[in-house]
């Protein structure tokens, strides 16, 4: 290890043991389990390693800036995490991930470099990964959200279309719908929208809220229909039956579109794989002819 490193890994060394002290303090401490916010969900598990640290920090740091809390609060919600972490403790998580990332470079490069591995920057490099892997999780985690609630939302709609046809008001299909989902999160928003309109807030706004969450154009576009219904008067009914079966035939649209991308998608495996493969059993008994006879 260079000279100026050895001073950065003992410093950063140190500031993780503090911070490994101060996180286990402050869990052992009544006050971190006996919290007045019974509201949160359970952060991840990686990141429930650094929550007691990352509040401590947050609590005595100063506030993000409006456009940075806007921008990290609705990628929180995206990904579902809006009841586990709130905006300026995923800023300091960032840093923290990025600390602990540094120091665990800093302690591997050593070995890595004796075995020609490794070069001085991979400390920084994987500084840069802790810093991004928060966002790049959220990124992922509402990416996996996304598809999870556009595989149920027609099966949503052809229930609430049912029920309203049956007799049942738009409010009160919604729960009888909701209990009738599988677990996953098209099920834990539907809670959250019947939660918020118990809690005061009109269907309209809960709905319009639950599209920016999810910022899928099959929310959004059933959410828009919704408000026009209920402001021309029209049958909501029939604006679900006409919502399910647009879905439906999206749904078969995007399954054509993968069908067809399959043959693509298998021609460079074909090419990589298959094909060298191919041409090397068929090609090895010519050769071994022709240096039998020879000829090479």
């Amino acid at each position: 290890m260079s000279e100026w490193l050895a001073p950065l890994a003992v410093a950063l060394l140190g500031l993780c043991a503090g911070a490994g002290l101060a996180a286990l303090v402050e869990l052992v401490n009544p006050r971190h389990w006996r919290r007045d916010d019974p509201w949160r969900d359970p952060s991840p598990p990686l990141f429930r390693l650094l929550m007691p640290l990352t509040r401590l920090i947050a609590e005595r740091a100063g506030q993000p800036g409006e456009a940075k809390r806007r921008f990290l609060q609705g990628r929180l919600e995206r990904a579902g995490m809006g009841y586990a972490l709130l905006p300026d403790e995923l800023a300091v998580l960032r840093w923290l991930t990025a600390t602990v990332a540094l120091a665990g470079g800093l302690v591997a490069t050593p070995a890595l470099q004796s075995m020609d591995l490794a070069g001085p920057w991979l400390p920084f490099g994987l500084g840069l990964l802790g810093y991004a892997y928060p966002m790049i999780w959220l990124r992922d985690q509402g990416l996996r959200r996304q598809r999870g609630i556009a595989r149920q939302f027609p099966a949503l709609l052809e229930l609430l279309g049912l029920s309203v046809r049956a007799g049942l008001s738009f409010s009160a299909a919604l729960p009888q719908c909701t209990a009738q989902l599988e677990a996953g999160p098209l099920r834990d928003e539907m809670h959250r929208i019947t939660r918020e309109i118990r809690t005061g807030t009109s269907r309209n706004e809960a709905l319009e809220r639950m599209a920016e969450r999810i910022d899928l154009n099959a929310v959004h576009g059933f959410v828009a229909a919704i408000v026009q219904a209920d402001e021309t008067g029209a049958a909501i009914s029939q604006t679900l039956s006409d919502q399910a079966a647009q879905r439906r035939r999206e749904r078969f649209a995007a399954a054509e579109k993968k069908a067809n991308e399959a043959p693509v998608k298998m021609l460079l495996p074909l090419v990589g794989l298959l094909f060298p493969v191919t041409f090397l059993i068929i090609g090895f008994p010519i050769a071994l002819q022709f240096m039998e006879g020879g000829l090479l």
